[in-house]
């Protein structure tokens, strides 16, 4: 991703082209280099930072999602140009400029009846703080299960409810986000989960039980989260480390599929290949949370969701 100054109110990023073929990490490495041009530019005295999409022919839905809410978070600063005609309508569609806003006392059939036989939700946000959260869930589960049949419907709502509900007890965030992508010709459903709000690290700091468990760095957190540690005096299937260990072991375990965390300064990628859990270098973090869960819409033949959530 190449940066240069145009001008003393400009800052040019150039916007990689990402196939859906690239790994979790490679999307990474591309967000954590926007997420340090971002950090590191003065944006006092009018200054725009200029994302350039001349070299785009596609953008992979995690980078997308990445991008919109450090868009949103960024407001007026951020300027979007020379976007590929074949990619202007569907930034348009997936509300990539602004997410759409499901509110409190939406109507879920008007919602539903845009999007369905669709491959794709839009990049969605909602308010952890009111039923816009439970509204948001229900639009997502309605909108895949056209693409993904009963079962797989089923699977995907219980891991929904796991990640949608940490945002909602843990982040203390203003705003949620979920955006969801399907590649029928390749079996699979892109799903990406995340908040502004605390890291997963400082839920954890704020437990008294869990201080000499934790070190400076937050990877340490994210191995609590991944065991399945809890942060709150609920039962087990309430906290916040089980709603992520599980999902993670449903998702790379149960389906053969991919699980990516970005937490504060820390990630943690598994799939079929391994675990790895660490930090990220230098200053660089995301401020809240992001899940990406990449799911095989075949269904294993000897799949029992009961091994992964009982």
């Amino acid at each position: 991703m190449n940066t240069m100054n145009t001008n003393d109110i400009e800052v040019v990023l150039t916007i990689p082209a990402i196939g859906r073929e690239q790994r979790i990490g490679s999307v990474l490495n591309h967000v954590c280099q926007v997420m340090y041009q971002m950090e590191n530019t003065n944006t006092e005295s009018n200054r725009r930072i200029v994302w350039d999409f001349g070299k785009c022919s596609f953008l992979h839905p995690y980078l997308l999602g990445a991008l919109s809410v450090l868009k949103r978070m960024y407001g007026d600063v951020v300027v979007c140009r020379n976007i590929p005609a074949n990619i202007v309508d569907y930034l348009n569609v997936i509300y990539f400029h602004e997410p759409l806003s499901v509110i409190d006392d939406c109507n879920n059939d008007d919602l539903w009846n845009r999007y369905h036989g669709k491959t794709y939700l839009p990049i969605c946000e909602f308010n952890p703080k009111d039923k816009s959260s439970i509204k948001a869930q229900e639009l997502v589960q309605s909108t895949v299960r056209n693409q993904l049949g009963g079962n797989m419907h089923s699977v995907l709502s219980y891991m929904l409810s796991e990640l949608i509900d940490n945002i909602t007890d843990h982040s203390h965030s203003p705003r949620g986000y979920i955006f969801c992508q399907t590649i029928p010709r390749q079996n699979i459903l892109y799903v990406f989960i995340a908040d502004v709000g605390r890291s997963i690290y400082s839920s954890y700091a704020s437990d008294p039980r869990y201080m000499e468990q934790l070190d400076n760095s937050e990877s340490s957190a994210l191995l609590l989260a991944l065991s399945g540690k809890s942060t709150k005096n609920r039962p087990e299937s309430e906290n916040r480390g089980y709603g992520i260990s599980k999902t993670r072991e449903l998702v790379v375990n149960g389906l053969g599929g991919e699980f990516f965390l970005l937490s504060g300064s820390a990630f943690a990628r598994h799939d079929a290949g391994g675990e790895i859990i660490a930090d990220l270098p230098g200053d660089l973090r995301w401020n809240g949370t992001i899940a990406l869960l990449k799911i095989p819409t075949v269904m294993p033949p000897q799949f029992n969701i009961y091994n992964y959530i009982s």
